[in-house]
């Protein structure tokens, strides 16, 4: 798969949200199961996983594609991702356990993701319980993912 800028990732992750590639999924991801992933560092509400940045994991073709092991899943994935980024994108790179795990199975976007590397570093559950909220970083994501800011702005008015 084709290495992107962060620029490049950010708005693949808006074209992800507002493509409807994960609408139809959404409903079936909310039972799934995260065989054998931590949970210390996870946020879940309403059933969602919540990344660090505020998206929903449990809403991604990737992540929902893993938890059910499906092969024919991770093909459509891999096709409608290759063809929305004109990247290459491979059925077996289809595999994610959600990003606040510490499982090994991340699609290759997570492990990069600066926002990720930030909030594991400071050991905290996602961006919301941040002293410095929203930081640069977060406030361009939330340009092209504006959900995510909801998500994560929800998530500080139960924590305070």
């Amino acid at each position: 798969m084709k290495n992107q800028t962060r620029k490049e990732f950010l708005k693949n992750c808006l074209w992800l949200s507002l493509s409807g590639l994960a609408v139809p999924l959404a409903s079936s991801a909310r039972g799934a199961k995260d065989p054998g992933t931590p949970t210390d560092k996870r946020d879940k509400t309403d059933g969602k996983m919540i990344a660090y940045c505020g998206i929903n994991c449990t809403d991604c073709p990737a992540y929902v594609a893993t938890q059910k092991n499906d092969g024919r899943l991770r093909a459509e994935t891999a096709k409608k991702w290759s063809d929305l980024f004109k990247t290459s994108v491979k059925p077996e790179d289809i595999n994610c356990d959600g990003c606040p795990t510490d499982s090994k199975r991340l699609f290759s976007q997570v492990t990069v993701c600066e926002i990720r590397k930030c909030s594991r570093k400071k050991n905290i559950k996602n961006c919301a319980y941040c002293a410095e909220y929203p930081c640069p970083k977060l406030t361009e994501l939330f340009s092209y993912v504006p959900e995510a800011k909801a998500t994560l702005e929800e998530i500080r008015k139960r924590i305070k």
